[in-house]
């Protein structure tokens, strides 16, 4: 690739979110997916196509179990912390258990979407739940949105 065609390249990439924190941590001691309530929103500008990567640190209070996550977006009004799930789910589902109660786990939650609507305004959250039992906390440490 030649030093033009990279600049290039580099010039049509654009962050639209970027180290945005939540306000609190969420908890819940649902084993049915709710809504982590992130409320974060991003508007593609160029092609509709971005990169979603959402670093989070989870927990459960009871030793053995755990959380499970996901990531969607949607258009509207962005989800009310511990809600029922809307939007769309994208890039899987990542579930952690602990040996230890309390015990702090970083996950990364990563996607790429296309076919977005450049000018439209989306949100960005989390489905969460406990994997079986006790009390599955989230706290949504960044998030990046990357439209490429």
């Amino acid at each position: 690739m030649t030093e033009n065609a990279q600049t290039l390249l580099l010039n049509n990439v654009s962050v639209l979110l970027s180290n945005i924190s939540a306000s609190s941590p969420q908890s819940t001691t649902s084993i049915t997916f709710v809504m982590a309530g992130y409320g974060q929103t991003f508007t593609p500008s160029k092609t509709g196509r971005v990169l979603i990567i959402l670093l989070a640190n989870v927990n459960n209070n009871t030793a053995g179990d755990g959380v499970q996550a996901g990531l969607r977006y949607g258009t509207g009004t962005p989800p009310a912390p511990n809600s029922a799930v809307i939007g769309i789910l994208t890039g899987g589902i990542v579930q952690v258990t602990s040996a230890a109660a309390n015990a702090n786990n970083e996950i990364v939650l990563v996607s790429i979407v296309t076919g977005l609507t450049v000018g439209t305004t989306y949100w960005l959250d989390v489905s969460y739940s406990a994997v079986s039992g006790g009390t599955a906390t989230i706290n949504i440490i960044n998030a990046f949105v990357v439209e490429f």
